[in-house]
């Protein structure tokens, strides 16, 4: 299991009223490859966020790699 960090890139005002700004940052654990087009790993990362910011990325199309950059932290 790796530990990713997703970092929001640039600050957007979504659909239902929410923000997501520039440098908002999480940390969360997933077995494959985050990128993964609509696999698990998106569902990975959108959970993430919805956990930490109760913010839906999928439900408000910020879900992308326009939006989120996804590094994996090396310990």
């Amino acid at each position: 299991m790796a530990l990713f960090q997703a970092t929001v890139l640039r600050t957007e005002h979504l659909q239902n009223g929410q923000v997501i700004e520039k440098g908002m940052t999480l940390q969360f654990s997933y077995f494959g490859i985050p990128w993964d087009g609509n696999g698990p790993g998106m569902k990975a990362i959108n959970d993430a966020f919805y956990r930490i910011y109760g913010i839906d990325l999928q439900a408000n199309f910020a879900l992308n790699p326009g939006y989120i950059e996804v590094k994996e932290v090396k310990l």
